[in-house]
């Protein structure tokens, strides 16, 4: 039952096959996902694996950071990733937790869509709005992804004497930064979730889409 803009939940068995299909997968990907990026942050600010068997040093070397290609230490020189600065861990921590709250978001707006086209009511307004709400977490989550992996990017870069630190860091104070002292390190480029914006572009595409075909079935209900 529709009642005003809230479409009412029915049980799954009075929803086609097809969407209990689609919604299981959904939330199994979802969920991996999301506990992926959540390991990635946590063992990037942390400096070490989540479980380290038999006594192992579970401290993760610092070429582990998505924002560096390589991390070579000098012969005899010693460091990890716990032992860089705390700021530099966090920051780099921060692109896998904004895609990990983008999908949680998307995931739910996603769902709310498909319950109501699996109720045969597609140019509801609760469908509709949730299109656009879905537009919006896929954008902004994945824009705001781009700009903090940039940031951490140019951040490394320019402590460890490239870009804007360009003559002005000293070795003492790049060893002090990286928690070792490191005779090569490669930035990476920052790593744009190209597919997830392209997502929300179609979304929002499907949210015009929606918004014609709501005015239309109102138009017809009205000659009727």
């Amino acid at each position: 039952m529709v009642q005003g803009n809230v479409i009412d939940s029915r049980p799954l068995r009075e929803r086609p096959k097809a969407f209990r299909v689609v919604r299981a997968i959904l939330l199994i990907v979802a969920s991996f996902t999301v506990l992926s990026n959540i390991t990635q942050a946590i063992t990037i600010a942390t400096g070490r694996t989540l479980v380290a068997f038999g006594g192992a040093d579970g401290r993760l070397p610092l070429a582990h950071l998505p924002q560096l290609l390589k991390a070579d230490l000098y012969d005899g020189a010693s460091g990890t990733l716990a032992d860089a600065d705390l700021s530099l861990r966090l920051l780099c921590a921060l692109p896998a937790l904004i895609h990990a709250a983008t999908i949680v978001l998307a995931t739910v707006f996603l769902l709310r869509v498909l319950r109501g086209i699996a109720q045969a009511r597609p140019f509801d307004p609760f469908v509709v709005t949730n299109w656009r709400r879905l537009s919006l977490a896929l954008l902004i989550g994945g824009v705001s992804q781009a700009l903090a992996d940039t940031v951490a990017s140019v951040y490394v870069a320019s402590r460890v004497g490239l870009l804007f630190g360009a003559g002005l860091v000293s070795t003492e104070q790049q060893e002090r930064f990286l928690g070792g002292d490191y005779q090569g390190i490669n930035i990476n480029s920052p790593q744009w979730p190209v597919s997830i914006i392209i997502a929300g572009l179609v979304a929002l595409a499907l949210t015009a889409a929606f918004q014609a075909g709501a005015k239309l079935e109102k138009d017809v209900d009205g000659v009727v």
